[in-house]
């Protein structure tokens, strides 16, 4: 695994509030931003999506990363604004088996009997940034200080 998530951000991707967003590249490197509410960590620090919808542009964007290596991102926002990026490559498709079975029960649990399961992507982080504004602005200062805006230099 190339990197280990911190706790922090495993408890953000945990909680109920928090936000998810999973952003991946169709074949024709179009992007595709969505809300997922089905994304988890797994014990062995990978992370786990699982797709409702066997056409969907997610499903067919995912099928096209692992195939050919390319990455996606996932944005979790906490309740407090906090926000954390994670680039990863799928490395798993998990369509049967145990896992998929417990995955596809939890669905039918939270959604209801009339929702199906297609796949558990497994997808496996390889870089992650917290975004947050103030992070992020403290960085680039430090990282650029004498690129500013003319008028914050006029002051």
């Amino acid at each position: 695994m190339s990197v280990k998530l911190s706790e922090e951000i495993i408890n953000a991707i945990k909680d109920k509030q928090s936000v998810k967003v999973l952003a991946s590249i169709s074949k024709d490197g179009i992007p595709h931003v969505t809300v997922k509410d089905s994304i988890k960590v797994l014990e062995d620090g990978r992370i786990a999506y699982y797709e409702l919808l066997e056409s969907s542009q997610t499903q067919r964007n995912l099928v096209f990363s692992i195939w050919f290596n390319k990455q996606v991102a996932i944005n979790v926002i906490t309740k407090d604004s906090k926000s954390y990026l994670i680039k990863g490559k799928p490395y798993k498709a998990i369509i049967a088996g145990q896992q998929f079975e417990k995955a596809y029960n939890e669905v039918q649990e939270k959604l209801g009997k009339d929702h199906d399961l297609s796949t558990v992507w497994i997808i496996e982080p390889e870089v992650v940034y917290e975004e947050t504004y103030s992070v992020k602005r403290e960085i680039i200062e430090k990282e650029h200080p004498y690129v500013l805006h003319f008028d914050r230099i006029a002051k």
